[in-house]
């Protein structure tokens, strides 16, 4: 009689993927039990690792690179550890038993009693080789000036960060390689970009006085200090469609701001408290939030912002143990929902799509006044606050922002929010 495990780890969603690096975002996965390599524990957890159960048939890849084995951490009541890999490879064994043996954190049920909830299942299906000396996942390939395969290695790093492959490389990146140099505590004047967008977008001028400062409060490289009466101006940028905008930064006082912005106070996000609006939908001020969500509107709209409190509260306000550094990823897919990701690379916010497609499909009337539309261009033309507003604008230390022209994916974007996290934690 065949028998397999299946593994929940969340309720299914939009953004549930199939196959995950870090295992973030496969929701639901199930794989035959004579399919195990070889089970492990370390304290509070067993892994099974499992053969021929990764998404590819065969890779071509480079020197010192390996695919890894499909992985799926199981939490355990501590001292249990070698009673549930006992129990596993007993039921395995034998005849009759149990058909399938489940692990299910959502229903918080298990069909072994040493299993645990205390942490979250993980199933790692690789989608990326790793370098085995390091360890790291890798995205290298190979490209030659003729298409001679191993000619050349082509790398997507930009500023220690691995966008995996040219299309994912964003069209803006400051970062905080360019404000290395400066004079600590003196005004940063200019911002150089990185991403593919080069010169069109470097930021040359601010309002206020932005300052150098070195690594502060949880943040491990430079960053830019802004008050409330600072921000950068960013030449116009505006995108219709998909796209991913991300930050790592520090904000003060525990209040969630606007990051980004336009002029015209039609635009802005990822996030903000209530806002009050002109009879033409400018935003006149906004009340900052001392839990965070994901908030966002889009150029040419005037209505409510698009809104979905997050599913976790604001990380730094464990007075005692304070998480310095902010880490988010906010991604708008190709119809318009929109989704957050925080720096373990776990989804806690969904905005269903609210777009102009949607509503005339369900035969609503709408306006560029209706509440909660997710469709619209993203225009960025303010860092650090939206329109000119000063009372409530973005306080804090940002050491770096990003947008990407296109919707890497979930997996992508978890990934992204993961290794933001790790590279900028002091």
């Amino acid at each position: 009689m065949k028998k397999f495990f299946l593994f929940r780890r969340e309720e299914l969603s939009l953004s549930s993927v199939t196959a995950s690096d870090t295992g973030a975002g496969v929701s639901v996965f199930a794989v035959p039990a004579d399919s195990l390599a070889f089970a492990s524990a370390s304290r509070g957890l067993v892994k099974l690792t499992f053969n021929d159960a990764s998404i590819y048939e065969e890779s071509n890849l480079t020197d010192g690179e390996s695919i890894e084995k499909t992985t799926v951490t199981i939490p355990c009541e501590e001292g249990r550890e070698f009673e549930l890999v006992e129990t596993i490879l007993a039921n395995i064994g034998r005849e009759g038993g149990r058909t399938v043996m489940h692990f299910d954190a959502v229903n918080t049920q298990a069909t072994f009693s040493s299993a645990s909830f205390d942490d979250q299942i993980s199933s790692k299906v690789s989608i990326n080789p790793i370098k085995r000396i390091t360890g790291l996942p890798s995205t290298q390939t190979f490209i030659g000036s003729v298409g001679t395969v191993g000619a050349d290695i082509k790398s997507n790093v930009i500023a220690d960060i691995d966008f995996g492959i040219a299309e994912n490389l964003p069209v803006i990146d400051y970062n905080h390689e360019d404000l290395e140099g400066n004079t600590v505590g003196g005004q940063v004047n200019s911002w150089s970009n990185a991403g593919t967008g080069g010169n069109t977008y470097n930021i040359g001028s601010n309002v206020g006085t932005p300052t150098y400062q070195t690594a502060k409060s949880g943040i491990s490289t430079f960053t830019a200090e802004l008050t409330a009466a600072d921000h950068f101006v960013v030449p116009t940028y505006t995108h219709s469609g998909p796209y991913v905008v991300y930050a790592a930064y520090r904000q003060a006082n525990n209040e969630a701001h606007p990051l980004y912005g336009d002029t015209a106070g039609e635009c802005f996000g990822f996030t903000a408290g209530q806002t009050k609006f002109s009879s033409t939908g400018v935003i006149d001020k906004i009340r900052p939030s001392v839990y965070m969500n994901l908030s966002v509107r889009h150029a040419g709209l005037y209505g409510a912002p698009a809104y979905s409190e997050l599913s976790e509260k604001y990380p730094n306000l464990d007075i005692d143990n304070p998480e310095n550094l902010l880490v988010f990823v906010v991604r708008r897919d190709d119809v318009g929902n929109m989704f957050m990701y925080d720096r373990h690379g776990d989804l806690v916010a969904t905005i269903d799509a609210k777009t102009h497609h949607t509503l005339s499909d369900a035969r609503i009337k709408y306006t560029n006044a209706t509440d909660g539309r997710t469709d619209g261009d993203l225009e960025v033309e303010c860092l650090g606050t939206v329109k000119s507003l000063t009372t409530d604008s973005f306080v804090g230390n940002i050491a770096r922002f990003g947008i990407i022209d296109r919707d890497p994916g979930s997996a992508f974007c978890s990934k992204l929010a993961q290794d933001l996290f790790k590279f900028y934690n002091d």
